[in-house]
């Protein structure tokens, strides 16, 4: 394409001028979009940070659940049972 002016190639059109400020205008809205997704992310776990100590004792309530659990399992198994047989010393009671 020939052009009366020399060097109008060489500087851009209004329109690819207004495309590039487009480009960089959503680049810099995609970069803060994602600036506040992040500061939103890290204000979620600061939320948590602070409330660590109700999280921490609600795990203590259910830790001594469990363990009150177990002292009964425990019990359980130390109690004598009186449903299983009684070992015997009578070496001819044993099967072979």
């Amino acid at each position: 394409m020939t052009t009366d002016r020399p060097g109008e190639d060489a500087v851009p059109s209004v329109e690819e001028q207004l495309e590039q400020i487009l480009r960089e205008a959503e680049a810099r809205v995609a970069e803060l979009r994602r600036r506040l997704e992040e500061h939103r992310r890290e204000a979620a776990q600061h939320a948590e940070v602070d409330r660590l100590s109700e999280h921490l004792a609600a795990a203590t309530v259910r830790w001594s659940e469990v363990r009150g659990f177990f002292d009964e399992v425990i019990t359980e198994l130390r109690a004598p049972d009186a449903a299983a047989p009684e070992p015997t010393s009578d070496p001819d009671a044993r099967e072979h």
